[in-house]
């Protein structure tokens, strides 16, 4: 397996602050300073980022390792390599923050739209349905009516001057590995769309 790389950094408030961490495209771009001479290759890292009381918590898993960026402070950055074993594991109860669609061809009034966009899914059934599908591709199956589904307030981003945002739902339960092959590859590639914005990462502890 390719050596994968598990980062951790929690800074408070007024650190995200000083560093411009506004919304989920700061820390894109942002993050990438922990990979210098690297900026104008494929990206090869997923983030998850959750919000606490006391501030923020970003995972960064890669295939590159990282060196702390120059922003974050030290005793808030660790990082440490994958264990080989780790993705050879049966069972695993799991986490994914996910940013589920669909692509429609029609605005709401009927109107057929020159091209397809696409919308947030919010139904217990639809998410469930996307899961399912996502899970087949990617080697593994889960106990659907064990599922939790979480919403998560949307995201908002500014980019290029022009603002956005995601939907996101957070997916808690457990999975079994049924091909391996395509189980690590959707690990280190993540699951669903807007990975770039801190979606799809599957975070995982292996259930003995």
């Amino acid at each position: 397996m390719t050596p994968l790389y598990l980062s951790k950094i929690e800074i408070d408030y007024d650190t995200a602050h000083l560093a411009g961490l506004r919304d989920s495209y700061a820390w894109h771009q942002k993050i990438w300073l922990a990979f210098p001479g690297r900026e104008d290759k494929e990206r090869e890292f997923l983030t998850r980022l959750d919000e606490s009381p006391e501030g923020f918590r970003l995972l960064l898993l890669s295939k590159v390792k990282p060196s702390r960026p120059s922003w974050c402070p030290e005793p808030a950055w660790n990082s440490q390599q994958v264990p080989d074993n780790f993705l050879k594991h049966q069972t695993y109860r799991f986490s994914l923050l996910a940013n589920p669609t669909k692509k429609v061809k029609s605005a709401p009034d009927g109107t057929l739209l020159k091209n397809s966009r696409r919308v947030p899914l919010v139904q217990r059934e639809d998410l469930l349905n996307w899961l399912e599908r996502k899970a087949t591709a990617a080697g593994f199956e889960v106990d659907l009516p064990q599922v939790r589904t979480i919403p998560r307030p949307r995201m908002s981003f500014i980019k290029k001057g022009k603002a956005g945002h995601h939907a996101a739902t957070e997916f808690l339960g457990t999975l079994n590995v049924i091909k391996p092959t395509a189980f690590e590859e959707a690990v280190t590639k993540g699951i669903g769309p807007a990975k770039a914005f801190g979606f799809g990462m599957l975070c995982l502890t292996p259930v003995q």
